[in-house]
């Protein structure tokens, strides 16, 4: 009875500490969050004071020297105009607030510095000491990180702010402390789990390994002694069990009767004892010696032949009978050692146990269907072994591969990926790979990168029956696949280098290199497939296609679906469709289109603190299928504004975005990644004049104008960065939606759809100067991952 009570007493305290344990996870959690945000104000806030109250270096020559005192000057007149910026600032956020004091500090010192003589060269050293006051995104990420470093102690949380400073361009070799920690912080989240889970199981070997490893590691004192009182319970009854078992394989009565009386004490349930209790009587019972001498025999365990032959000895059975069983014990005892050696062989997995079980199986006569599987199982450990020397060999040549040399990168890849592919047929674990895994996807994402940050093809569609009524003349040429001459009728040439030139090639022509891009979004990075191009120069079709010749956007769904099923041994993926319209500067949800309760919800564009960008109340189906996002993809279609113009007697009237999220969770590594997929089919560029459109069509062309100029605002900006200069996503909901798409670490394939004929060839040429542009656009080398 005591026994039992104190076992219920280190169970029910060793629960109430598993849950203050989980309580204070989640503090520290919220206070190391905290800790991040206030960190970096604090930081914020420190050089601010330090720049008001003069914390300067000092001056090395005669012209730092009048900086400094144009700077006092230009304090004074900050400090000045303070009361006035905090007036302006009462009722706002207090961030807002902070940052328009800082505007008016500066603005205030900028007068100051103007009024004196010789304050033009002090006003210059001012502004540059406010301008490194501003901390770009990778400092203030690395320093947000440092202090999470310090105070976190959940795994997730510092993944998180990893991946921040990953999106902010922070380097492997900076995060490499931040990554050492992840792992650190998971061995005793690890730990932990298994100390609870032998507090639950009551499993003694298994709570001291997990003391162990627990004191190892220095967790929770409360932890580990919970699980110390729980063992001090189960101890004493498991060391009564194992004399219950070694009573029993001896055969001794006496020493059957002793084992039972311990294991009463050490509170052993009756329910269990009530087994060896029958035991023992049955060895005093002759009748029932015979029958479980014989039931022994025809089972042929080491344990019961043992113990049915002390029985028969105590109950006076015939000599002969008895001897008779001695002699099968002789055999069988080697069996069943080599039988429990390939059990605990098996389980372990350790090569050298199962070599030693298999000869153990073999000396003792075994046969072999009882230890074959052994004999394969260590030919698959030599093959694993052999297939991950192998991955170990293409790592190291992946390494010596020529990262400017798009082929060279390209079959170090392949290498290494057939390499890793082989290893994990064999059963080699995830883990084992990482590093290979790692290297493959970097050397994947080199591929698209050196192919291009925006990649451009060129497609020129047939003369059309209208141009041809209007007696027009093709006056585009394809000079090489990569190159275009445009021939203006006064004989001016024109030519256009791109990364593909189709005239107008197949469907599956133009898709073949498209293709591996969805592997890069499964791998986590964004990639953005577009069309441009006038109206009626081929976009839709190329983008959708029509029946028996599918577009981009079709082959895309099949593909996506195709690189799930592939890797769905190793991943667990969902796939998730939006599909939404730009009219006019309106953002229509196209799958929620005519339903009234989703029209009280306008779209709203945001920007995550990863810098990705979302759209709110946007519908988002899971699509578990390629026939779901097909019939995902007809519905939005059908939805979507169209009219007729002189140009195109089905002109598409606003800019089309299909958005697929690919979602994957290593199932050996938990690792998650996202990606995502945008498909933008663009309305069409025209000129008023030609496309003869009035009234609400005449707006619509004139908004579509717009939202394309904007675009190509941003691509200018992308193609020739200035320092300082702030990128115009925001000038049009269109360069917003697709912020995240263009430039950085995306990955994006641009399609220039032209008309061949001469009456389009104004239209032709600025298209394909809009293309130029965009395939001067570089991208950044880092690798973006969740």
């Amino acid at each position: 009875t005591e026994a039992g009570g104190g076992e219920e007493a280190a169970t029910e305290e060793a629960g109430g500490a598993a849950e203050a344990a989980e309580a204070g996870a989640g503090a520290a959690g919220e206070v190391s969050a905290a800790t991040g945000g206030e960190d970096a104000k604090s930081l914020s806030k420190s050089k601010k004071s330090a720049a008001e109250a003069g914390e300067k270096p000092k001056a090395k020559s005669k012209g730092k020297a009048k900086a400094k005192t144009g700077a006092k000057k230009a304090e004074e007149g900050a400090a000045a105009e303070k009361p006035k910026a905090k007036g302006k600032a009462k009722g706002k956020a207090k961030g807002k607030a902070k940052g328009k004091a800082k505007k008016e500090d500066k603005s205030a010192m900028m007068e100051a510095l103007a009024g004196e003589d010789e304050g033009e060269e002090a006003a210059a050293v001012v502004v540059q000491e406010a301008a490194r006051e501003e901390e770009d995104d990778k400092t203030a990420s690395l320093r947000k990180l440092e202090v999470v470093m310090k105070t976190v102690d959940s795994p997730k949380e510092l993944e998180a702010v990893i991946q921040q400073c990953q999106a902010a361009g922070a380097s492997e070799e900076e995060l490499k402390a931040a990554h050492e920690k992840v792992k650190e912080l998971r061995t005793r989240h690890d730990a932990l789990q298994a100390l609870r889970d032998a507090i639950n199981d009551k499993d003694v070997e298994g709570l001291k390994a997990a003391i162990a490893t627990a004191k190892e590691l220095k967790l929770a004192k409360a932890e580990i002694d919970a699980a110390a009182k729980v063992l001090k319970v189960e101890e004493p009854k498991e060391e009564a069990r194992k004399g219950l078992t070694a009573a029993q394989a001896s055969g001794d009565a006496k020493e059957m009767k002793t084992a039972i009386a311990k294991a009463k004490k050490a509170g052993v349930s009756d329910d269990e004892i009530k087994e060896w209790e029958e035991m023992l009587a049955g060895a005093e019972n002759k009748e029932k010696a015979e029958q479980g001498l014989a039931a022994a025999l025809k089972s042929l365990v080491v344990a019961d032949l043992k113990w049915a032959i002390e029985q028969a000895k105590t109950a006076g059975l015939d000599a002969g009978k008895i001897k008779e069983a001695e002699a099968i014990l002789k055999e069988e005892e080697p069996k069943q050692l080599a039988r429990e050696a390939i059990e605990a062989a098996m389980d372990s997995q350790n090569e050298a146990e199962l070599e030693d079980a298999l000869q153990k199986a073999k000396d003792a006569g075994l046969p072999a269907s009882e230890w074959g599987e052994v004999e394969k199982l260590i030919e698959k450990k030599k093959k694993q072994k052999e297939l991950l020397a192998g991955v170990t060999k293409a790592l190291g040549e992946s390494m010596n591969c020529d990262m400017k040399d798009v082929d060279s990168v390209r079959d170090a890849k392949e290498m290494l990926a057939a390499a890793i592919a082989e290893a994990l047929a064999m059963g080699v674990n995830e883990a084992d790979v990482l590093d290979a895994e790692l290297r493959r996807k970097k050397l994947h994402n080199t591929v698209e990168d050196l192919k291009g940050a925006i990649r451009v093809f060129c497609r020129i569609r047939p003369m059309n029956k209208r141009e041809k009524d209007l007696k027009d003349h093709t006056v585009t040429t394809q000079i090489d696949p990569m190159t275009l001459e445009v021939k203006e009728d006064k004989g001016t040439k024109h030519n256009f280098v791109y990364d593909a030139v189709f005239t107008p090639g197949t469907q599956e022509e133009i898709f073949e290199d498209c293709k591996d891009l969805v592997q890069s979004a499964a791998d986590g990075y964004n990639v953005t497939l577009f069309a441009y191009g006038q109206t009626g120069a081929g976009k839709t079709f190329t983008m959708a296609g029509v029946p028996g010749m599918l577009g981009v956007s079709p082959r895309t769904i099949e593909e996506i679906f195709r690189v799930t099923k592939a890797g769905e041994a190793r991943f667990q993926y969902t796939v998730l469709g939006s599909m939404l319209e730009l009219y006019c500067q309106d953002l229509v949800d196209l799958l929620a289109k005519g339903n009234p309760a989703a029209a009280k919800q306008k779209l709203q564009i945001r920007e995550q603190k990863d810098k990705s960008i979302s759209v709110e109340h946007l519908s988002a189906e899971q699509c578990n299928n390629a026939d779901d996002l097909h019939n995902l993809l007809e519905k939005g279609m059908k939805n979507r504004a169209v009219s007729a113009t002189a140009m195109n007697s089905e002109s598409s009237r606003s800019h089309l975005v299909l958005m697929i999220q690919i979602i994957s969770v290593n199932r050996e590594t938990k690792e998650q990644l996202k990606g995502k997929i945008l498909i933008v089919d663009l309305a069409g560029s025209e000129r008023l004049g030609k496309s003869q459109t009035t009234g609400q069509a005449q707006k619509e062309s004139i908004e579509i104008n717009k939202s394309l100029t904007c675009l190509g605002n941003v691509i200018e900006a992308l193609t020739n960065p200035k320092k300082g200069q702030l990128i115009p996503y925001r000038d049009s909901n269109l360069t917003l939606v697709m912020k995240d798409a263009l430039g950085g670490t995306a990955k994006t394939l641009m399609f220039v759809n032209c008309s061949p004929a001469s009456n389009n060839i104004d239209e032709t040429l600025n298209s394909l100067k809009y293309a130029q542009r965009a395939k001067n656009v570089q991208n950044k080398q880092e690798k973006k991952k969740k």
